[in-house]
């Protein structure tokens, strides 16, 4: 595989898929962890009725400032000459702006969305994205997927909108209609998007310090977050609220899993980080039943079967998956063992 140019191709080694080093697995269990708790973290802050008490945008936004904060120590701790303002390149630093955009319309055009259907329908249309993830790395990043590598994507979305399903009351019913259907398909498109396109850009300059990068994504991630939080108090909500340890602690939480998402997205992309995504939801569960009590259905143990197959297919059937090679042998007849060779040899040295 060979590199057109230096900024405009992705280098092979940062489109390379996962693979079983210390390491890598490290990268990934972090990360796991860290979505893993997200869920039991945010119950923890909410209130008795389910609600909040403070200004989330608040968290969100010095969840972010605290990121970048680390990411600029960290510079100038390792890179010092990357923070000179001639290494600052203002197309580098405006290509950041799309990411925090994506997010900033998905969250936004949230609220519209449920406005036009029930939350039930919302978090089941929400894991289309599985699928979308795979097809954007596609279309924009020229990823190719085996069948194998497909089926799993598909177990994944499957299993993950069984585990919706299966939540539901049997007489709940999913409340929807065409402009929801409509702002969904944008949302789903900007959580699949702004994945792959941070992917794409990170990856573009794999050689330019990932602590650099970070700091380019989060000024804007401040930036944004801050006017929904200016928006969130126009709109009547408090400014700060009853802030309290836990959740200062959500926020240094929220800073240290952007970061290991931000190392999963260059190192192994999109791809990865959903399936990391999905997977956590067995392990939420398990934290679920093991702090608040919750139980675990039979139907809710059948989808952590089918999101685990996804998980083993994707990372290790796939990577055994060789269509191409086993056709070629196919048709070049059997492998060439040692002992086939030495009768090909000898019968050779006959007829001459």
């Amino acid at each position: 595989c060979e590199a057109r140019s230096r900024d405009d191709a992705t280098p092979c080694r940062a489109m390379a898929d996962f693979t079983f080093s210390t390491t890598n697995v490290a990268f990934v269990v972090t990360a796991l962890f860290f979505n893993t708790m997200t869920a039991p973290l945010v119950k923890m802050t909410q209130n008795a009725s389910g609600g909040y008490d403070y200004n989330k945008w608040c968290v969100y936004f010095f969840s972010e400032l605290l990121k970048l904060c680390v990411a600029l120590l960290f510079c100038v701790a390792y890179h010092p000459k990357e923070l000179e303002l001639r290494s600052i390149e203002t197309t580098d630093f405006l290509q950041y702006a799309g990411p925090g955009f994506v997010f900033f319309a998905q969250n936004n055009l949230s609220f519209l969305a449920l406005q036009h259907m029930n939350s039930s329908a919302f978090q089941l249309l929400m894991n289309t994205r599985i699928i979308s993830v795979a097809v954007l790395s596609v279309l924009l990043l020229r990823k190719a997927l085996n069948t194998v590598e497909w089926v799993s994507i598909v177990l994944l979305m499957v299993g993950a909108m069984q585990y919706q399903l299966s939540g539901c009351a049997a007489d709940a019913s999913y409340r929807i209609d065409s402009t929801g259907l409509f702002v969904m398909l944008i949302i789903v498109l900007c959580a699949a998007g702004g994945n792959v396109y941070t992917q794409k850009v990170m990856q573009r300059k794999y050689d330019q310090p990932l602590m650099k990068q970070n700091a380019y994504l989060y000024v804007w991630g401040i930036a944004f977050n801050g006017i929904n939080w200016a928006i969130s108090v126009g709109r009547g909500a408090v400014t700060f609220g009853d802030v309290r340890a836990v959740q200062v602690f959500s926020m240094v939480f929220y800073a240290i899993y952007g970061l290991s998402i931000s190392v999963i997205l260059k190192r192994f992309g999109a791809i990865t980080r959903t399936f990391i995504n999905t997977a956590a939801i067995v392990f939420t569960a398990c934290v679920d039943v093991a702090v608040f009590g919750s139980t675990i259905s039979v139907l809710e143990m059948t989808t952590f079967v089918v999101i685990m197959i996804a998980v083993f297919s994707h990372t290790v059937l796939a990577k055994s998956h060789h269509p191409v090679a086993d056709a070629k042998q196919v048709d070049a007849g059997p492998p060439a063992t040692p002992l086939l060779a030495a009768a090909a040899a000898v019968a050779g040295s006959s007829k001459v």
